[in-house]
Parts: C-alpha cells; sequence; structure tokens
C-alpha cells in the first residue's frame, strides 16, 4: 500500500461526496475491505463515470487489458487496488 498514490487514485477518480470516508477506510487495516467493496459492487455510484470505459468479457487476459487501458492513455505503469492480497 502506498497512501500518497492512494490518495491521488481517490481523489482522481472517486465522487467527491465521498473520498474522505474512501481515503479512511483504504488507510484503515480493519476497514481497508469497505473501500474495496466499493470498488467491486457500488463503483458506478462512487466512481466518476468520465473515467470508465467498458471492459468487454472475457477480461481475464492481462496483455489484452494492458493493450485496451493503452488505446485509452494508460501509460506503461498501473497501480493496482484489490481484494486480492497478493496484487494490492
Amino acid at each position: 500500500m502506498n497512501k500518497d498514490i492512494e490518495e491521488i487514485v481517490v481523489k482522481s477518480f472517486f465522487a467527491k461526496r465521498i473520498q474522505e470516508r474512501v481515503i479512511f477506510e483504504l488507510f484503515s487495516p480493519e476497514k481497508r475491505d469497505k473501500a474495496l467493496h466499493r470498488l467491486n459492487h457500488d463503483y458506478k455510484r462512487n466512481l466518476c463515470e468520465q473515467h470508465m470505459i467498458e471492459i468487454p468479457t472475457p477480461n481475464s487476459c492481462a496483455s489484452e487489458l494492458a493493450n485496451l487501458l493503452k488505446k485509452h492513455g494508460a501509460g506503461k505503469q498501473c497501480y493496482v487496488l484489490s481484494f486480492n492480497e497478493d496484487i494490492d
């Protein structure tokens, strides 16, 4: 976890009304899962829609996802927030 990057992510992509709460949850070991849950289940309500693109299924191929993200302006690096502790 990189608090500086995660704060930038929240302030860039989350709706203003929920930003401070999400930052609090992400930085709390006991509440981090709640913030990640918002990304999995309430994302249309909590994220700024202008930054969203639909990722067609199947969406499990990392190289295809990378190409899609690059097509939409992504750089060479990314930061991952995930329930999967191995990549979070």
